[in-house]
């Protein structure tokens, strides 16, 4: 179908063309000069020590918690309302998982309240999700954290950019309060690259953990043989492939410089979406009370408290595509011995609308009339 108004759209032109035709005549196109600056840049902009461009954000998950050293006999708490490659990258390593609820029904980040009840003494990890780009209550998260001495992972696929404001007045970008983030740069992601990901970290040994475990557990890298800074290499672990190339480092380094204004756009839709909802009383969007200079508005949830099939047929019948982030992983086969959180019913209402850099006051006002019911 061609949609008259699609979820979103990449915000690509002539700076990422060219880049990418840089590379191409460079005849390097494996991981490279241009892949360490875009590192290097991305560190500096979250204001973290280091930084790892990997192939997408599974792999960085992946990479997370073998890095943290989760393994057999080991558990992580993980939302229960996320996209699966969350708990996935858990059970890569041979851990398991435990999914813990949402807050409530305005605030659809991970509890609390609801970590602290799964805690066992198999428990290794807390890996919280950003959910729609909205930080998760990241204070109360990090005292349970230290409390029981666990390591966080956050999930900030949804969040790049983001920032949560302490406590104590501090402010903080996500992906740089626990001790991993891991990002996307997934093609409908607030930055892109098609497919790709990031790493960051504040820890010394932990970065010199996930830069041997990236590339096959080599002490030295193709690039940097080919510039004549070492001559072989050892294999010290046992790596993946999870390299990213000069192409999408190339399209990684514009988007990252369009960012800001990305997620600026985004949080006006999301604003305009919150005002044409005031008098849809069976139409409810969660997080209208946060501050939305916090977060990056990736995706814009609502909950339909009756009508859904009629509204997604009307939505359909005028070309708006939508979408549900997400069903819960409890609902899945794979996961049906988990124990699903009080909260996961909320799924049943869930519907993502329309949401992009791109889009106008007029086309939310659209959107909007076809949940009228």
């Amino acid at each position: 179908m061609q949609w008259k108004i699609p979820l979103t759209d990449p915000d690509l032109g002539s700076d990422e063309i060219a880049a990418v035709t840089r590379v191409l005549e460079s005849k390097w196109l494996t991981m490279g000069g241009v892949t360490a600056e875009f590192e290097k840049q991305f560190a500096a902009k979250m204001n973290v020590k280091h930084a790892f461009a990997v192939t997408n954000c599974t792999a960085a998950l992946h990479l997370a918690n073998l890095a943290l050293g989760i393994g057999p006999g080991d558990e992580v708490i993980c939302p229960d309302l996320t996209f699966v490659a969350t708990a996935n990258a858990v059970r890569y390593t041979g851990a398991e998982v435990a999914l813990a609820d949402i807050v409530s029904q305005s605030e659809l980040t991970i509890s609390p309240t609801d970590i602290e009840a799964k805690i066992t003494d198999k428990t290794k990890a807390i890996t919280v999700v950003h959910y729609a780009g909205f930080p998760c209550l990241m204070d109360e998260i990090m005292a349970l954290a230290r409390k029981h001495n666990l390591k966080v992972i956050e999930d900030c696929a949804h969040a790049p950019f983001a920032w949560h404001s302490f406590e104590d007045g501090s402010r903080q970008f996500v992906g740089a309060i626990g001790d991993i983030g891991c990002f996307s740069f997934f093609s409908n992601k607030n930055m892109t690259t098609g497919e790709g990901g990031m790493i960051t970290t504040n820890d010394d040994e932990i970065a010199d953990k996930l830069r041997l475990l990236r590339s096959h557990g080599m002490t030295t890298l193709t690039y940097e043989r080919h510039k004549g800074h070492a001559s072989g290499y050892d294999v010290v672990a046992l790596g993946y492939n999870y390299r990213i190339d000069e192409i999408r480092s190339a399209i990684g380094l514009c988007q990252l410089g369009k960012i800001d204004r990305f997620n600026d756009e985004r949080r006006k839709v999301y604003q305009w979406y919150l005002e044409a909802f005031e008098d849809v009383d069976h139409v409810f969007a969660p997080f209208a009370e946060r501050d939305l200079s916090a977060s990056t508005c990736h995706i814009m949830p609502v909950l339909i408290r009756r009508g859904y099939d009629q509204i997604k047929a009307q939505m359909q019948e005028a070309r708006v595509q939508t979408s549900k982030h997400y069903a819960p992983i409890s609902s899945f086969t794979l996961y049906k011995n988990q124990v699903a959180g009080a909260q996961s019913d909320v799924a049943d209402g869930l519907m993502t609308l329309p949401l992009g850099p791109a889009m106008t006051r007029e086309e939310v006002a659209f959107v909007v009339e076809q949940c009228r019911i």
